[in-house]
């Protein structure tokens, strides 16, 4: 065995490690991602077939959802005892290329890892006030990638229909909420393929850190698709000096049993493996 057969994870490992960052939140629960895994890394790329329209909010969408994945995929590397270096966008048509070296799991890796299958997207309503200091810790845990994240006031969002949300700066039809629960906004400083990426990596962050936390999530963007709605929201909650990616609804359990898992795409449907 070569020393980068010795310092490379197995096929098993990897197969068990793409099937768990598969339950990344993705829009329409697309799973638009595609991985080739070679003898020095892995590489992620957009499976754009998948993505749900041709509009600019589509790509923005598939761009999230592959950060997601690519976030699942380093927790659970770090989980099974290797560290990632991730090289984004290192040529074209690859959004992320990942180094492995190995190393020990820390305590905070298995943590989020462990979260991976109990999170999910949940539209139901939540009851019970945050926990003091969380939304504080979850802004400091998004600007490690380059991400702000701040609160939308209560009055700019709203309830279309039984489980669809809605800003309220054009609002017709929207219902004020009655619920306890606070909406996040994840934007960037710059409105490129590589900040979108970014977000979808802080939305994965978030999501987990706050189902370790034992609170409940649900990632966001139809209500970003109207261009009014995001700059105002833009120009209201970051003085317009940043562009709104995600939202993320934030609370505690939610009225009901808990949700099933979604339905996932197999690796051996998502994955190419040429380790020969």
């Amino acid at each position: 065995m070569d020393d980068v057969d010795a310092a490379f994870p197995d096929t098993s490992t990897l197969e068990r490690v793409l099937d768990l960052a598969a339950n990344a939140p993705s829009a329409g629960n697309a799973q638009p991602w595609r991985w080739l895994v070679g003898r020095r890394g892995v590489q992620l790329a957009a499976d754009w077939q998948r993505r749900r329209g041709d509009s600019r909010s589509d790509r923005g969408d598939v761009l999230l959802s592959c950060g997601a994945v690519l976030h699942h995929c380093v927790v659970a590397l770090a989980a099974a005892g290797w560290a990632s270096r991730v090289h984004r966008f290192p040529e074209a048509e690859v959004l992320a290329s990942i180094s492995l070296d190995p190393r020990p799991a820390g305590a905070g890796s298995l943590e989020l890892a462990e979260a991976i299958s109990r999170r999910r997207a949940d539209r139901r309503p939540f009851r019970g006030t945050l926990p003091a200091g969380t939304i504080e810790q979850l802004v400091v845990r998004a600007a490690r990638f380059d991400v702000e994240v701040s609160v939308v006031p209560t009055a700019r969002w709203a309830r279309l229909g039984e489980a669809e949300y809605a800003l309220r700066y054009d609002d017709d039809g929207a219902q004020q909420l009655d619920e306890e629960a606070a909406m996040l906004v994840l934007a960037t400083g710059t409105d490129n393929d590589l900040a979108r990426l970014r977000a979808g990596e802080a939305l994965s962050d978030l999501t987990l850190a706050a189902a370790a936390l034992g609170l409940v999530t649900c990632p966001l963007t139809e209500p970003l698709r109207d261009p009014r709605s995001r700059l105002a929201l833009a120009c209201e909650v970051f003085d317009g000096a940043a562009y709104p990616q995600a939202l993320i609804r934030l609370g505690q359990q939610s009225v009901g049993e808990p949700l099933p898992p979604p339905g996932r795409r197999p690796v051996a449907e998502t994955t190419t493996f040429a380790l020969g």
